[in-house]
């Protein structure tokens, strides 16, 4: 990609950003088995600060008394990963539709952003010594490991490549006809030719 493709390129993302009413991610939510050691995997493993504990008396789906938890963990944009904890068994297993299992990652994960793939190497090193198994994956147009917190929800940790502008560029041209064809073929070969490719930083 020139430096003029990839100016307008920006130019032409940020545009398509402004006009959308609907801002960053505020907090994603998920319901855990122990807090403490949730806390423990997300401060004190991956590093983000734990922000605000709320403390709640009144189940807002139940309109009933209860007691829970709600806990914040900052990203460096200001958004946060946010858990649940209930004291009653009952609302933690019942109410909970992951049921703590390390399910399909296709079914459930989140995503989350670093800066280059030594830094992700460097997180899985870091889990490895914590006993957390991840496994590495080369989308072609980001790479990412992947890995399971405590309660089961799969965390991926992604970085850009030196491609991912341009592979995103030509992807967004082609992105609504491409789904359509999928809808409609059953044998629609791939386009995703950069996938385990490799790259170099």
């Amino acid at each position: 990609m020139t430096i003029q493709q990839q100016n307008t390129y920006i130019a032409d993302a940020k545009s398509r950003r402004a006009s959308n009413r609907i801002g960053c991610l505020h907090h994603h939510a998920f319901m855990v088995k122990d807090m403490e050691e949730t806390r423990h995997f997300y401060e004190d493993i991956l590093g983000l600060p734990l922000i605000g504990t709320w403390v709640e008396r009144l189940n807002p789906v139940t309109n009933q008394p209860d007691n829970y938890v709600h806990t914040f963990f900052e990203l460096a944009d200001g958004s946060c990963l946010a858990f649940f904890q209930f004291k009653s068994e009952q609302s933690s297993m019942s109410q909970s539709v992951n049921q703590f299992e390390n399910i399909n990652p296709f079914a459930h994960h989140i995503a989350l952003t670093v800066e280059g793939k030594d830094t992700v190497l460097e997180f899985k090193r870091k889990l490895q010594e914590h006993g957390v198994e991840s496994f590495e994956t080369d989308h072609g147009y980001c790479y990412s490991i992947y890995f399971h917190d405590p309660s089961g929800l799969q965390v991926e940790l992604t970085t850009s490549v030196p491609e991912t502008d341009e592979l995103m560029r030509d992807a967004g041209q082609t992105a609504h006809e491409t789904l359509a064809l999928w809808m409609q073929e059953d044998d629609l070969a791939t386009n995703n030719t950069a996938r385990g490719a490799g790259w170099q930083q």
